[in-house]
């Protein structure tokens, strides 16, 4: 009985078959979402920077090693609006960045999208971070009832 895995591989090889192998550890997830705050506390209207500003994502490095996020965007569900990482931005090993749909001053811990109004749906949305093409990962929000009921609403991706 030993000997049939190398019999299914001989056999395999003969007929063209291939076997699927293994992801590689290096295919690892780098990035993820950590929280998403979707529905922020109170009303979204007016507008005012400060409400703006309590919906947020953030993006945590979840490696040993710093990466740079030049390249990188978010984006909502149906690509309405997308932020760009600045060119510059580089996010520390085990770090973790709060990406504000408002505007503010730009710092290591928090980047800001600088939008007037609000990005994300309050009771479904998905937020995507993408390099080029390849997705790196995603976080979906729904509201709960209790959410509704308070009138705010976040996920911890």
């Amino acid at each position: 009985m030993r000997r049939a895995p190398s019999v299914i591989i001989a056999a395999a090889i003969a007929t063209g078959m291939t076997l699927p192998l293994a992801a590689p550890a290096h295919a690892a997830t780098t990035l993820k979402f950590a929280r998403f705050y979707a529905d922020q506390p109170g009303a979204d209207t007016p507008y005012t920077t400060a409400r703006l500003n309590r919906e947020y994502i953030q993006v945590k490095n979840v490696t040993k090693k710093t990466i740079s996020l030049s390249g990188y965007l978010i984006h909502d569900r149906k690509n309405y609006h997308v932020y760009r990482f600045p060119k510059t931005f580089k996010l520390g090993a085990g770090k973790t960045v709060t990406v504000h749909t408002g505007k503010g001053k730009n710092t290591g811990a928090n980047l800001y999208w600088g939008m007037k109004s609000m990005v994300w749906n309050n009771t479904t949305d998905t937020a995507y971070l993408k390099k080029g093409s390849s997705t790196i990962t995603t976080c979906t929000y729904k509201q709960t009832p209790a959410q509704k009921k308070a009138k705010t609403g976040y996920k911890n991706c």
